[in-house]
């Protein structure tokens, strides 16, 4: 199994790929949003159209603009829930994107436009997201130079 850098496009692909072939995935019905992630200082976009993945890119401040909303986390804390999904086989506690997003001091997910109504997808979609980050499980992981356990 190839190990692939997060965070990266090639990362991304691979879980979008991943998703497009996961029937749990499918099960939680359409996802029909423009998604940004930011990492740090990198930031990527996933169109999810419907039941599949598309165009994973890495994405500019005005991409992040048209994203229906922005999932932000520092990337220690996206190290802890992949470390959590490698562990577990899929995020648990405090490391779903639900807990991480009413538990912390800020919300992790926004609109950069301040749309509340695109924002609110987030919501809407959360099973689908967290499916999808789940099968980060499937993947060989290394944040830096340091390989995922």
């Amino acid at each position: 199994m190839v190990t692939l850098m997060f965070p990266s496009v090639d990362w991304m692909q691979a879980l979008a790929d991943l998703a497009n072939e996961d029937e749990g995935f499918k099960k939680f019905g359409r996802l029909d949003a423009l998604v940004g992630f930011r990492v740090g200082e990198h930031a990527y976009s996933v169109n999810f159209e419907v039941l599949s993945c598309r165009d994973v890119n890495e994405a500019s401040e005005e991409d992040l603009r048209q994203a229906d909303f922005v999932i932000t986390l520092p990337p220690e804390t996206w190290r802890e829930m992949l470390d959590n999904i490698q562990t577990n086989g899929r995020a648990t506690g405090d490391y779903t994107l639900n807990s991480l997003d009413l538990l912390g001091e800020e919300p992790i997910h926004g609109n950069e436009l301040g749309d509340g109504y695109r924002a609110d997808k987030f919501f809407r979609y959360n099973p689908s997201l967290q499916r999808f980050f789940d099968n980060a499980a499937q993947l060989q992981t290394a944040i830096g130079d340091a390989p995922l356990d």
